[in-house]
């Protein structure tokens, strides 16, 4: 009777995996709760990899259930863990950089204004161009667009906007930047700047700096996922369900904004390059729409898991950089520096002729 109960356990698990490699086509503006399905996916993985583990010990063929559905995922697999270092070699000569940097929060906490800790690690990174999300848009100072610029070897070249009063995406780089845009969203916040950059005559890029709708939960609201905050079994329902609408409401927006992105670059003339803050892991419908025609620097030449959000979901990678087929990445990693609430991640590029 235990044997068979657990099989039972087994069959829900399995299929609940199987589910999900079916919820990432699902627009969540349509139906939002496929899109709780993705957040899943690294639980339901190692769930069906220990009922793997538990029938190969006891020898029984009932492995072949959790398996066969791992193995049906198997994309899905690679594009949140890479098992294998990339080993890829080229001329790479463009380094991309992509940070959340939430406002330079720690350094303005921490009173580093005048030795920011951000610029000293841009600086060390020495990226060609970088993508930096949630920047504060000082109007002078170290850390302001202008300060950034002449504190970074090589750095000549930046593209700002404000998404609130101070604050608001802006891209750094080496090369030129000879035309600007803006993708702005409504009832949001968030944006999405584009920057047409000459690498060499001849050679234009357009390059795409990403910040998707957040959650916008606040540390007040989630006494539920702090091991250190403690509630009532009332007020932790009623942050349950703050919690909830938040996130579905940022799974609509951002559904919507995948599309309209995804729209805009079908459109370029230009090879791309999509940089940024999605808010959302591999296993969702904003990594398909964007990622379907785009290739991911991760799963190209990275190694182990790559989380980038440095919260209370230390398993998700929602920072990505990805390529039009016209680029080919020979390194990526991401930094564990934690200046922010995010990690940052970098890739090298090499240009396809």
């Amino acid at each position: 009777m235990g044997s068979q109960f657990g099989f039972y356990v087994n069959l829900i698990f399995a299929f609940l995996l199987f589910l999900l490699y079916g919820a990432v086509l699902v627009p969540p503006d349509s139906f939002w709760p496929a899109a709780f399905l993705g957040l899943l996916y690294p639980y339901l993985l190692v769930i069906n990899l220990l009922f793997v583990v538990a029938y190969a010990l006891l020898k029984s063929k009932r492995l072949l259930l959790s398996l066969f559905v791992i193995l049906i995922g198997f994309q899905h697999l690679l594009n949140f863990v890479q098992p294998i270092p990339g080993l890829r070699s080229g001329k790479g000569a463009l380094k991309i950089l992509s940070y959340n940097v939430h406002y330079f929060s720690k350094d303005i906490s921490g009173k580093q204004l005048d030795h920011p800790r951000i610029t000293d690690f841009l600086r060390s990174a020495n990226a060609d161009i970088i993508c930096l999300q949630e920047a504060r848009l000082f109007k002078s100072g170290r850390l302001s667009p202008d300060g950034l610029r002449d504190a970074l070897p090589g750095i000549r070249h930046y593209h700002l906007a404000h998404t609130i009063a101070s604050a608001g995406p802006l891209t750094l780089s080496k090369f030129p930047i000879v035309s600007m845009g803006e993708i702005r969203f409504e009832h949001s916040a968030n944006m999405v700047l584009f920057s047409d950059i000459v690498l060499r005559p001849g050679d234009t890029i357009r390059v795409y700096n990403c910040h998707f709708q957040s959650y916008r939960i606040t540390p007040e609201d989630y006494s539920l996922t702090d091991p250190d905050k403690t509630g009532t079994n009332e007020q932790q329902l009623r942050e349950a369900r703050l919690i909830s609408k938040k996130m579905i409401i940022a799974f609509t927006f951002r559904a919507s904004q995948a599309r309209t992105v995804a729209a805009h670059i079908r459109k370029c003339p230009y090879p791309v390059i999509v940089c940024g803050d999605f808010n959302d892991t591999p296993l969702s419908y904003t990594y398909h729409i964007l990622g379907s025609r785009l290739d991911d620097s991760f799963t190209e030449a990275g190694f182990g898991i790559s989380n980038t959000f440095n919260g209370f979901m230390p398993l998700f990678r929602i920072d990505y950089i990805l390529h039009s087929k016209r680029f080919k990445a020979i390194s990526y990693h991401r930094d564990p520096i934690e200046l922010s609430d995010h990690f940052p991640v970098e890739a090298v590029l090499e240009w396809l002729k």
